[in-house]
């Protein structure tokens, strides 16, 4: 990060600090999130949950406990990145929304650990590349704001806001509801024998329904600052992420607001200065 996208944003003409290395994260994690979806999709592909939510179930749990060598790379390289974030939002300068982060840090780490050792890992691919993908242009967009790329901050902003309406409303609450009726379908009793990696019953079926919940809680909660955002470009003229205002205000003199319409304040003054004195 330090040696490659810093020294990039630097010669693209990012003078700030703060704001290189802010860049530098958010690189980081467009590279992170492109990979790990790549990886995520590529394993779902294979396997038979492809498109299929009662893939999640067929033959639980004889064909669920041996994973393929891929699979177990991603799953296990998923749980450190998770912990990772979970370290890094201790230390780090903390934003507005810090309690529901850390709230969402220990939800993911605890369904990718429960999921992993109760052989529901299929699961557990769906939805991380549900999560995963609206990322991948949240960061970008993030990037290109830094940069200063003002039509392409718009593009990258509006791709990421129809991505996570389709990945983490639609796509993830038809999971939920897989685990809440569609697999009665295929798991009629109870069954928990953990001698043969089996560890289903209502207590696990509930158990897991609620950590999700509690995730689209705090991506409902995450949405309602995005239509702010939205409000934002259409009213404003201004696309600012409402999370971290004291990231690149206060002492760093450069604001990483970017103007989406430079003119459509100074109109608005106009029009309203006209209308007083007529």
């Amino acid at each position: 990060m330090s040696r490659l996208l810093v020294p990039f944003a630097r010669w693209y003409g990012v003078k700030s600090a703060r704001k290189l290395t802010r860049f530098g994260e958010q690189g980081w994690l467009t590279i992170y999130y492109t990979l790990s979806n790549s990886a995520g999709l590529y394993v779902m592909y294979n396997g038979p949950h492809w498109m299929n939510t009662g893939g999640f179930w067929e033959g639980y749990p004889e064909g669920h406990r041996q994973m393929t060598a891929l699979m177990k790379i991603y799953y296990l390289v998923q749980m450190g990145f998770w912990f990772q974030q979970l370290f890094v939002l201790m230390i780090e300068e903390r934003r507005k929304d810090f309690v529901a982060m850390l709230i969402h840090h220990v939800v993911t780490y605890n369904l990718l650990g429960w999921s992993l050792y109760m052989n529901f890992t299929r699961i557990g691919n769906a939805i991380l590349c549900c999560m995963d993908s609206s990322d991948i242009f949240l960061s970008w967009t993030k990037c290109l704001r830094y940069m200063k790329m003002d039509k392409l901050s718009v593009v990258g902003f509006s791709i990421f806001m129809m991505s996570w309406i389709y990945t983490r409303h639609y796509l993830y609450i038809k999971i939920m509801l897989s685990i809440i009726y569609e697999s009665r379908q295929y798991i009629p009793k109870d069954m928990w024998h953990p001698e043969k990696g089996a560890y289903y019953n209502t207590n696990v079926q509930w158990g897991f329904s609620i950590l999700l919940g509690i995730l689209q809680l705090l991506i409902i909660y995450w949405f309602a600052l995005v239509l702010r955002i939205v409000y934002r470009i259409i009213f404003l003229g201004n696309l600012e992420d409402n999370r971290s205002d004291s990231e690149d205000d206060g002492d760093d003199p450069e604001n990483t607001s970017v103007p989406i319409n430079r003119n459509s304040k100074s109109k608005r003054k106009r029009l309203l200065k006209s209308k007083k004195i007529a």
